[in-house]
């Protein structure tokens, strides 16, 4: 799902390519849940017509354009699949997944002209939020409800130890940053020592420094973050480690797009499904400081599978939680109910997670397979239920009968 260096991607874009352009149509389509706080489709266009873009701000995960006038501003939040696309151009792709493609025909680059220009918000599961907030947006819900962005506000280290103070539940559950800080995700926050502290505060802003630097492409993200060798469950991974521990030589092709036929689904990975290949280059597996090949596993945290090394990704000494072994993808066998490890750490109760938890960190969860929380308001967040009530049930029918996914937005400049 896109994460804080894709959101910083899309702001990039729009910052740079519509600054200073009058927005002269908006096509909004009726959406009663992408449309949010009580906004619908109809009063966001009539809001934004006519008006400049100033520019685009962003905080966590959530961008939002700057206009002329006294009117509200569009504030835009990319939940699991959500993207931006000025006509032309690529889409701002987390990664590029089977039947995504683009025809490209650049626009005029330069300043403000006489050429229109068109931006599309793209969300084809309608995870994403689009609403109306007044300014100065950072002083109303949901903006005013997120905690620091590791970018643009990270906390002193004692600070971030202050926020941690008073946390439960599982790390997991507060920050993705946990492989390069070589901690297990089912650790206790009450349990983390001084140095894992100091490693998680380092590594928090570091991570999605490395990646907004590379403007979000994670092919040139560096070879050791476990983001470049998770997906199809480490499948291609775990191939080559076998091959190497047996002494047999492999090679990787290099990161291409690979196109499969048929509509992907169940818990194969992306990978399988026709995904674009990012693992390195020349390189055959995730090595270990000691350059022998890791062990990539996958549990369950909480309800959502993330991706474990278990050389590296220790519980802090005393602690012994065994967290569930996920057997399948998302959708797949396993893949659902709760945590063993999630349970033992929130006393076995499940409740819903109150804003300052959810919001605290809107960081990149560039190493695990999911985002733990968003930064969406509580009755907006989706909670993934041990099993699928008859609503449910309907809801999905008919987004399967929604063949042909429509953009949310899209606005015409000129």
């Amino acid at each position: 799902m896109p994460e804080l260096p894709e959101v910083e991607r899309a702001r990039r874009l729009i910052q740079d390519s519509l600054k200073g352009y009058k927005i002269k149509s908006v096509d909004a389509k009726e959406d009663k849940i992408v449309y949010t706080g009580g906004t619908d489709h109809a009063e966001f266009a009539k809001e934004v017509e006519g008006r400049t873009i100033t520019g685009c701000e962003r905080k966590g995960k959530m961008f939002w354009l700057t206009l002329s006038g006294d009117g509200r501003l569009p504030v835009m939040h990319f939940g699991m699949t959500g993207m931006v696309q000025l006509k032309g151009q690529e889409p701002t792709w987390y990664r590029r997944r089977p039947k995504e493609t683009s025809n490209v025909w650049p626009p005029k680059p330069g300043s403000v002209s006489d050429e229109p220009r068109s931006l599309a918000f793209i969300d084809a599961r309608r995870l994403g939020r689009l609403r109306l907030v007044p300014h100065p947006v950072l002083s109303h819900p949901p903006l005013s409800q997120l905690g620091f962005d590791p970018i643009l506000s990270h906390p002193t280290l004692d600070e971030f130890k202050d926020l941690l103070a008073k946390k439960k539940g599982t790390v997991k559950g507060w920050a993705m940053i946990l492989y390069q800080s070589r901690l297990h995700p089912s650790t206790p926050i009450p349990s983390l020592t001084e140095e894992n502290l100091q490693t998680l505060h380092h590594w928090i802003r570091k991570v999605p420094e490395v990646a907004v630097g590379v403007n979000a492409d994670s092919k040139f993200f560096p070879e050791d973050w476990l983001f470049r060798w998770r997906w199809g469950k480490g499948k291609k991974h775990d191939a080559m480690a076998k091959k190497a521990k047996a002494g047999l030589k492999g090679s990787w092709d290099p990161p291409v797009e690979v196109k499969k036929e048929g509509r992907g689904g169940g818990g194969g990975g992306d990978d399988e499904n026709g995904g674009e290949d990012i693992t390195p280059q020349g390189v055959d597996f995730l090595a270990l400081p000691d350059g022998s090949p890791a062990t990539i596993t996958f549990i369950e945290v909480g309800g959502r599978t993330t991706a474990v090394v278990k050389e590296l990704q220790k519980m802090p000494e005393g602690v012994d939680i065994k967290p569930k072994v996920s057997k399948g993808g998302k959708g797949g066998k396993g893949g659902g109910g709760g945590s063993t490890g999630g349970k033992a750490a929130t006393g076995g109760r499940k409740r819903k997670p109150k804003h300052d938890e959810v919001s605290e960190l809107a960081v990149s969860s560039l190493l695990s397979d999911n985002e733990a929380e968003s930064s969406l308001s509580e009755e907006e967040e989706v909670v993934a239920p041990s099993k699928t009530t008859p609503r449910q049930k309907a809801a999905a029918a008919k987004m399967v009968k929604a063949e042909e996914p429509s953009p949310a937005k899209k606005v015409s400049v000129d």
